[in-house]
């Protein structure tokens, strides 16, 4: 080794030379992951440790030759998939991975479409999604918190609603309220409250309802619904990825 002594010259002091060698450094390996990919964001499953990240969907899309993505679902799942899944598969999945109930309903609200299943003695009786009613419901909402730095821990500021369309002509009918006088803070909680009621319409109208995606972390659209809401936070595709590519699971 470079910088120990010669053992035959013991007791002379004399040491090897350092010598240069030319070295080839290794390719970085790639990591293996679970990949629910939308529209603005991507979360990413660690197969080899379990870790778990959200990133921006456009580092995924710009650099797809870091991952070996073993399983995917969502708008973009296409990313060299070995394995693609339905995004109501997913879901499905997901659900009856987290949630104990023999019955329940699941809302996934995403950045550009708004979709659910319904689980009846443990069996998926119905799933479908909006692209309509829910366009960009997930995304305009994000802008508008963003453009009017609103809390999105503040409990709602009206009990009103609007009649919203789809999240886009919804952002119109809010700031013609705004025009008309009302204060912002007012105009998006009715906004909110309108893109509540239309999901709830579109689930059935159910006493509790369980809620998928990043709008779990705003409290003000949380408390938008008027029946009990249970979040599961933003990784429930990623769960219904690992039930779905699992063999030992009973599906």
């Amino acid at each position: 080794m470079c910088g120990r002594k010669n053992p035959d010259a013991a007791g002379h002091g004399h040491t090897h030379k350092r010598v240069a060698h030319s070295m080839t450094m290794p390719s970085r390996s790639k990591h293996t992951i679970l990949l629910d990919c939308g529209t603005s964001y991507a979360k990413v499953h660690y197969c080899g440790t379990g870790r778990r990240r959200i990133i921006p969907a456009r580092d995924i899309m710009r650099h797809p030759d870091r991952y070996t993505v073993a399983a995917a679902t969502g708008h973009n799942a296409g990313v060299r998939a070995q394995t693609r899944v339905n995004e109501l598969v997913a879901l499905a999945h997901g659900g009856l991975a987290l949630i104990p109930d023999k019955n329940f309903t699941l809302l996934d609200c995403g950045a550009r479409d708004v979709k659910f299943v319904k689980v009846r003695n443990r069996k998926v009786r119905g799933m479908d999604w909006n692209t309509e009613c829910g366009a960009f419901t997930g995304q305009v909402i994000e802008l508008l918190a963003r453009y009017f730095d609103m809390d999105a821990s503040a409990p709602p500021a009206s009990t009103g609603r609007l009649p919203v369309v789809c999240g886009v002509l919804g952002m119109t009918a809010m700031f013609d309220r705004i025009a008309q006088g009302a204060p912002h803070e007012v105009a998006f909680s009715e906004f909110l409250r309108g893109i509540a009621f239309n999901c709830q319409t579109l689930v059935g109208r159910p006493d509790v309802l369980y809620l998928s995606g990043g709008l779990c972390m705003n409290n003000t659209f949380v408390n938008s619904f008027s029946c009990e809401v249970r979040p599961l936070g933003r990784f429930v595709l990623l769960d219904g990825l690992l039930r779905a590519t699992d063999p030992a699971q009973d599906h």
